[in-house]
């Protein structure tokens, strides 16, 4: 189905509107709308659908507490409200930190379901001219390396660097699939990749009414190792849940920004970023052609639908939004 972005905009809206404020609404609109716009449904409008670990997924308790340990750190009790809510305000908590004294570390415990697409939170802060790292824990997902059982959740890692004439950006799942895809692929009964993900005995499984979890990136100890690193810092660091125990403390994230000045002038640094990556992109390959830049893709297929003004959403989940909400598109 081909539709306008305006009117997939109020779509999305209107559907948050069922449960929340107008102004969490416009916050969450604009986390689902990227992940649409960016090729990412895994965090687009499937997070509308209830039991998809979306934004329906929880029962906040209350505004989120902003803690305020140092000049440079807070730390947010998101008071289980989602996570596509408490991670734009983290987001403009340690912009705003960072802006003030070069660094800022806010750490996020409390919420619960998906942040969403990680780019979108770097891309913004990498436009303030602040360097920006990124660690979401959540709920068990990956079977870490020779396990038979989720430990560690799905763990992006993101990076967000300024340059010109637009940001750097690398984001991953520490798993071999994203969870997301993992339900974009039940709801359209598809099977999945091999070796990606487990079954309830452990055994690996490529029909996703049957997967509990995911291996890691990489199937090896190397990609489990990376999922480990973000539970520390996402789980532990910030007082939330890890491995699956305590889960009364909720899904934890840490960010991270700081400002190249720090270092060297933001216009310098940005003039050698450009550089690199030009050097990079035309770097000599085996088959021809030119290197692909990590993190282009999604932001290079968000600015085409947004010069379009259209858009193509898949037909099933559209009806099933319009049968679970009697909201029109």
């Amino acid at each position: 189905m081909l539709v306008k972005i305006p009117k997939l905009k109020n779509f999305i809206k209107q559907i948050i509107l069922t449960e929340y404020s107008e102004n969490e609404a416009d916050i969450i609109t604009d986390v689902i709308l990227f992940g649409e716009l960016a090729g990412r449904q895994s965090h687009g409008l499937l997070r509308l659908l209830k039991n998809n670990y979306g934004v329906f997924d929880c029962i906040p308790k209350g505004k989120p507490e902003y803690v305020h340990k140092t000049k440079v750190s807070t730390i947010i009790d998101a008071k289980e409200n989602p996570g596509m809510l408490i991670a734009p305000l983290a987001m403009q908590e340690v912009i705003r930190l960072a802006k003030k004294s070069g660094i800022g570390i806010v750490g996020v415990k409390g919420y619960f379901n998906t942040t969403g697409a990680i780019s979108y939170y770097c891309e913004k802060i990498a436009k303030e001219n602040l360097i920006c790292m990124i660690f979401p824990q959540a709920v068990p997902i990956i079977s870490p390396f020779n396990a038979k059982k989720a430990l560690f959740g799905t763990n992006p890692i993101a990076f967000g660097i300024p340059s010109d004439p637009h940001p750097i950006i690398f984001d991953m799942s520490t798993s071999a699939i994203a969870w997301g895809k993992v339900l974009k692929h039940k709801l359209e009964h598809t099977a999945l990749p091999e070796d990606v993900a487990i079954d309830e005995e452990g055994n690996l499984t490529t029909d996703a009414q049957k997967a509990v979890a995911t291996r890691a990136f990489d199937a090896s100890y190397k990609g489990s190792g990376l999922a480990m690193i973000v539970e520390i810092f996402g789980g532990l660091l910030t007082g939330a849940a890890y491995e699956g125990l305590h889960k009364d403390k909720g899904d934890g994230s840490l960010f991270l920004a700081f400002s190249p000045e720090l270092l060297q002038n933001i216009d310098e640094f940005k003039q050698k970023t450009k550089e690199f990556i030009e050097t990079l992109r035309n770097a000599p390959t085996t088959d021809g052609k030119k290197i692909r830049i990590p993190g282009e893709n999604a932001i290079t297929i968000r600015d085409n639908h947004v010069v379009k003004g259209v858009i193509e959403i898949n037909d099933a989940v559209i009806e099933e939004l319009k049968k679970r909400y009697h909201i029109t598109l």
